[in-house]
């Protein structure tokens, strides 16, 4: 099958096509061709070596944590059957950028009837994340205020639409271009960061979701109220150490890294299903244009999800 990989760490240039061995779905696994791929930021993370600790030397590496396509094979007993349209998270293993791929079960959704392919390559890994970092800390309650940093991206685009659907009055913090954008997704109020520091404001919130960890818990632990949490989507070493010491807080700091969970997928279909949430797709990408597609998501301005078409 054709492939989009890695021989070794380095810039876009290192993304090459390949030819490699169809992969062999196990007990619990099913096999997908491969319509659509999201392109998110961990994926050029993997790719200039940012993770290695992680993903480790064993080369070639199929990137892509987002994968949208059609049931090729599926166990006997398996929910889902060849034909079916289904959607998932891959996770750091990623193997998206492929005519094919192996993903276990559990990880897996069918894809709601009011999605195309392109649109569901580009749910998976940033709504997971968006729904579990919103969870932290306790489930959202009606009218409990919100903030998203980050509220145009591919992460903090979903926060803003599960924190309204959620019944929270939600602020979206973002660039003057993208005011427009996230009061469209939603967003009660919009703080431009071009002008304000939102770490300023009078204002205080249940939860503070960083989708693009660009602050910290020092700097917003006083727009928390009493008893509100700060979430970032990078488990660095400075919120490491925030969070051993929440048990001394009644503010508390925390951190998401979104695990693939079939259950937690279906609840955005859900919710996709109600017209609650929706993918936003900035751009599309051929796996032959994969460089191209590495560089525009390495400028962390994309509005939505940029995606790859495996198949046009």
């Amino acid at each position: 099958m054709k492939a989009l990989a890695i021989l070794k760490y380095g810039g876009p240039e290192q993304l090459q096509i390949v030819e490699t061995a169809l992969p062999k779905p196990g007990r619990s696994d099913v096999l997908i061709r491969v319509h659509a791929a999201g392109v998110n930021p961990v994926d050029y993370k993997i790719r200039n070596g940012s993770l290695k600790w992680l993903t480790g030397s064993k080369f070639p590496k199929i990137l892509g944590g987002d994968v949208a396509g059609i049931v090729e094979q599926a166990g006997k007993n398996s929910v889902y059957k060849p034909g079916d349209k289904v959607f998932a998270m891959l996770g750091f293993r990623g193997g998206a950028y492929a005519e094919f791929v192996v993903v276990k079960e559990a990880w897996l959704c069918h894809m709601p009837d009011v999605i195309n392919m392109e649109d569901a390559a580009a749910t998976p890994l940033a709504s997971l994340t968006a729904l579990q970092g919103l969870r932290k800390g306790g489930e959202i309650n009606p009218d409990d205020k919100v903030l998203i940093n980050g509220a145009s991206g591919g992460v903090g685009s979903f926060a803003v639409q599960i924190a309204k659907a959620m019944g929270a009055h939600v602020t979206g913090v973002c660039s003057t271009k993208n005011i427009e954008f996230v009061q469209e997704l939603g967003a009660d109020e919009v703080i431009d960061y071009t002008t304000d520091d939102f770490t300023k404001t009078d204002q205080k919130y249940q939860k503070v979701y960083d989708a693009v960890a660009k602050s910290s818990f020092g700097k917003c632990k006083k727009i928390l109220d009493s008893g509100g949490i700060y979430i970032t989507t990078i488990p660095g070493a400075g919120i490491m150490l925030q969070k051993s010491f929440n048990f001394l807080r009644d503010k508390k700091a925390a951190s998401v890294m979104a695990k693939p969970l079939g259950t937690d997928l279906t609840f955005i279909a859900d919710l996709m299903k109600k017209g609650l949430v929706r993918a936003y797709v900035e751009k599309a990408f051929s796996l032959e244009q994969g460089a191209e597609a590495h560089k525009m998501i390495e400028t962390e301005r994309v509005r939505g999800k940029i995606i790859m078409k495996i198949i046009p």
